[in-house]
């Protein structure tokens, strides 16, 4: 059932929290209330930037340190801390499943579709895309604890495939209920269309309930993110490609505390600085970006290794992965292209990275010679 929250959270940890955050404002409106507001000029913009700092950017930064702290304390109570969330999850989900299917033809609803014909562009489609894809993504993120997991060749496929299927079964039936209580109109106008549909079927104290659920799954997904990313700088420390103090591991409980105090920084200066859609641009753009090199390296290192030894096989190769790769690379292209600034922003970021990369490289070969 981890592979739930891995789909839903495509290894996102700045905007998760702002998700977390944009319900709980439905309990609670004041969250959203801006604290000071400062205003930027942009170089050959004819518009500047307006920084919003608002009462959920403390809030969040408060998330995050709890969530820092519970995976600090032990890789098992974290997984079983994880188990819990996904369970509560996977049973408000049916529940609005259920409910949708007993209740939605009472509501009175028309349920009449559009008809008419839509032409829909390739740009305008890749768009829709984008968020459609972060609550699928997430397949990637078993990758990261591979060496954690026993027999991973037989158990990382079965968690790809069988957490794919459940994630597109629950969210196909999810969103169908939603269509089925609200509307089409309804839907595309509500910023809470969970909590919108529940209020519609059971009034407002069912819809709070609700929408308590869904800060738990949301909670959930932020969670296990900080299971997995801290996984990935610790790897790159311990094989001296990344800043020494992430390589630490907690004497008491055997976890990766520097990577996880590192990723938790980031995190808080990423939510007290930038915007849902901020954050949001940042993170699909590199995710789908590195999904199309994957593919790339995929091809190239079978090429130039063929005889190396391979725990798993691609399926259709080389068709499967090169087709994957244009779509990723479209998705990411196409993200540019619709917010030029945002995109730049974040693969600026991922190309200070090449530096320090050499950097790191150029070290560890200096090592290997010293010892030899």
């Amino acid at each position: 059932m981890d592979k739930l929250h891995h789909h839903e959270t495509g290894g996102s940890r700045g905007y998760r929290r702002r998700s977390f955050l944009r319900f709980t404002t439905f309990l609670l409106p004041a969250v959203a209330d801006p604290l000071f507001t400062w205003h930027f000029a942009i170089p050959f913009q004819s518009q500047g930037y307006q920084f919003t700092f608002t009462a959920a950017q403390p809030l969040a930064t408060a998330i995050i340190v709890l969530v820092t702290a519970i995976n600090y304390v032990g890789v098992r109570t974290a997984g079983h801390f994880q188990i819990l969330l996904t369970s509560l999850k996977v049973m408000a989900l049916a529940a609005i499943v259920i409910l949708g299917v007993t209740l939605g033809k009472l509501s009175g609803i028309d349920l009449t579709l559009i008809t008419s014909p839509v032409h829909v562009g390739m740009g305008a489609f890749l768009t829709a895309l984008v968020p459609a894809m972060a609550a699928y993504n997430g397949f990637q993120a078993l990758g990261p604890l591979g060496g954690e997991i026993s027999n991973p060749q037989r158990n990382i496929p079965r968690a790809a495939i069988l957490g794919s299927l459940v994630v597109v079964s629950l969210y196909v039936l999810i969103n169908w209920s939603y269509f089925h209580i609200l509307g089409f109109s309804r839907v595309t106008q509500s910023q809470y269309v969970a909590s919108a549909a529940m209020a519609q079927v059971i009034g407002n104290t069912g819809a709070r309930w609700m929408t308590i659920a869904m800060i738990v799954s949301a909670f959930g997904s932020l969670h296990v993110n900080f299971l997995i990313g801290p996984r990935v700088p610790y790897a790159m420390a311990r094989d001296g490609r990344f800043f020494a103090f992430a390589r630490r591991i907690q004497p008491a409980f055997h976890t990766p505390s520097g990577a996880l105090i590192f990723q938790g920084c980031i995190a808080i200066l990423l939510v007290l600085t930038g915007t849902y859609q901020e954050l949001y641009s940042f993170e699909l753009f590199a995710i789908w970006g590195f999904f199309a090199l994957t593919a790339i390296a995929l091809i190239r290192l079978r090429r130039k290794e063929p005889t190396l030894l391979r725990s798993y096989r691609a399926w259709g190769y080389p068709w499967t992965p090169l087709a994957f790769g244009v779509a990723a690379a479209a998705i990411a292209v196409n993200l540019w292209l619709v917010r030029p600034i945002r995109s730049s922003i974040g693969l600026v970021v991922i190309l200070l990275g090449i530096p320090f990369f050499n950097f790191w490289r150029r070290q560890a070969i200096w090592l290997r010679s010293e010892i030899a």
